[in-house]
C-alpha cells in the first residue's frame, strides 16, 4: 500500500486521548485518524469531535470502517479479546502493554495474528526516546565494555481510586510492577540482552488497594550482568526522577526523566577509551561543569573525555508517541514486520510472570524461554 495509513482507536480516552491520538496519530506523517469508540460514549464524542474523527457505537461498528489498523489503549483485561476480533477482521494491531495478562494470552494473540497475516504491535513507546537510542549505539559500539549493572526507575503518586483498572490485579494484571516496571525492564533488555533469573519483593506499601503499590526487582542477564527496577505507586511525582544508569566495565551512561511518556529528561555518559591500573585511592574527580556534547549518530571520539568530565547526550528531541506511529504505520506501509512487535509483549510477559512467581514463592525463579 502507499499514502496514509488510516487508524482507529479502541479505548478512546486515557493515554489515547491524552498521548497517542494529539501526539501520535494526529502528527504522523504517515498516518490519518479515521474513526474511534469508547464504552463511555460522552467521552467518545467529544474525542471525534476533537479529531475530526467518525464516532463509531460499537467495536464492529468500527471495524466495519474503511481502516487499516486499530491501536487498542483498553484496560488490559480487554486486550486479548479485542486483539482477536481485529485479528479475525484483517486488521493489523497496535495494542497497548501488557500484550494479554498472560504468557498464554500473548502467545494466543501472536499465533492468530500470524495466521491471519496481520500485523501485531506492542506500544513500547519508551524505546523512541531519542537519548535511549543515543545509549543503545554507544553500547552496541562497545563504548561501554562489558555491561555489568543497570538500575531504571518509575514511580508516581497514584492514589485509589474507585474504579481503576490498574488498582485491581484482575483488570489490570498487577500494580506498579506490570504497569511501570514492564517499560523499565523492556528497556533494559533493550539494552543489555534476555534477563535470564529474576528476584522480586512486592508491597502495598501506602495504598491499601489490590494491586501493589510496590515494587523491587533484581535482574540477573544471560550475559551475566546485573540490574534492579525500582517502581512505585506510592512517592509524589516530583521526588521520583525516573532515574536510568547503565554501567559497564569502561564507564557509564546516566540519565533522569528519560524514562515517562514526555521526551524530556537529560542524560551523561562518562566513557573511558582504556582500563587504568587499580587506584588505591579510588579517586574521582569533581565533575567538570564544561562537557562535551553530542548531538547526533555518531559525534563522539574514540578517546576519553577529560578526566571528571562527562558527555552530554543531546540529540534531537523525538516525540515517542509519533515516532512509535510512523514506525508501525510505515511497517505496513512497506509490509514489513514493525520494529516492535508482539514477540516483544510475550517477552515483557515471561519476565513479569516470573518477577510475580519470585514475590509469590519467595525466591529466585528462572525465566521462560
Amino acid at each position: 500500500m502507499s499514502g496514509k495509513t488510516k487508524w482507529a482507536v479502541i479505548g478512546s480516552g486515557g493515554i489515547a486521548r491524552r498521548r497517542t491520538i494529539p501526539e501520535g496519530i494526529s502528527k504522523a506523517k504517515n498516518a490519518e485518524l479515521s474513526v474511534v469508540f469508547d464504552i463511555d460514549a460522552q467521552v467518545n464524542a467529544e474525542v471525534a469531535k476533537k479529531f475530526d474523527a467518525k464516532e463509531a457505537g460499537s467495536i464492529n461498528a468500527l471495524l466495519d470502517e474503511d481502516i487499516d489498523a486499530v491501536y487498542i489503549a483498553t484496560p488490559a483485561h480487554l486486550h486479548a479479546e479485542q486483539v482477536r476480533v481485529c485479528a479475525k477482521a484483517g486488521k493489523h494491531v497496535l495494542c497497548e502493554k501488557p500484550l494479554g495478562m498472560t504468557v498464554a494470552e500473548a502467545e494466543e494473540m501472536i499465533e492468530l495474528c500470524k495466521q491471519r497475516s496481520v500485523k501485531l504491535g506492542c506500544a513500547f513507546m519508551m524505546r523512541f526516546v531519542a537519548q535511549h537510542a543515543e545509549a543503545l549505539r554507544l553500547i552496541k559500539e562497545g563504548k561501554l565494555g562489558t555491561p555489568t549493572y543497570a538500575r531504571a526507575q518509575l514511580s508516581c503518586w497514584y492514589p485509589p481510586i474507585e474504579g481503576a483498572w490498574r488498582q485491581d490485579p484482575a483488570t489490570g494484571g498487577g500494580g506498579a510492577l506490570i504497569d511501570m516496571g514492564g517499560h523499565c525492564i523492556d528497556l533494559l533488555e533493550m539494552f543489555f540482552g534476555k534477563v535470564a533469573r529474576v528476584g522480586c519483593f512486592i508491597n502495598n506499601t501506602v495504598h491499601d488497594y489490590k494491586s501493589e503499590d510496590s515494587a523491587v526487582a533484581l535482574l540477573f542477564f544471560e550475559n551475566g550482568a546485573l540490574a534492579t527496577v525500582d517502581t512505585f505507586f506510592c512517592i509524589p511525582d516530583n521526588s521520583s526522577k525516573n532515574v536510568l544508569e547503565l554501567y559497564g566495565s569502561k564507564g557509564s551512561i546516566l540519565a533522569k526523566g528519560t524514562i515517562g511518556q514526555a521526551p524530556a529528561g537529560e542524560m551523561v555518559a562518562f566513557l573511558e577509551q582504556d582500563r587504568k591500573d587499580y587506584d588505591a585511592q579510588q579517586a574521582r574527580p569533581v565533575r567538570n561543569s564544561t562537557m562535551r556534547k553530542i548531538t547526533q549518530k555518531g559525534d563522539i571520539s574514540n578517546g576519553a573525555q577529560t578526566e571528571g568530565q562527562g558527555i552530554i547526550i543531546a540529540p534531537e528531541s523525538v516525540n515517542t508517541y509519533q515516532a512509535e506511529i510512523e514506525e508501525f504505520s510505515q511497517a505496513i506501509i512497506d509490509d514489513r514486520d514493525p520494529l516492535i512487535g508482539g514477540e516483544l509483549g510475550l517477552r515483557s510477559q515471561k519476565v513479569l510472570t516470573a518477577c510475580y512467581e519470585s514475590a509469590r514463592l519467595g525466591k529466585v525463579v528462572e525465566v521462560g524461554s
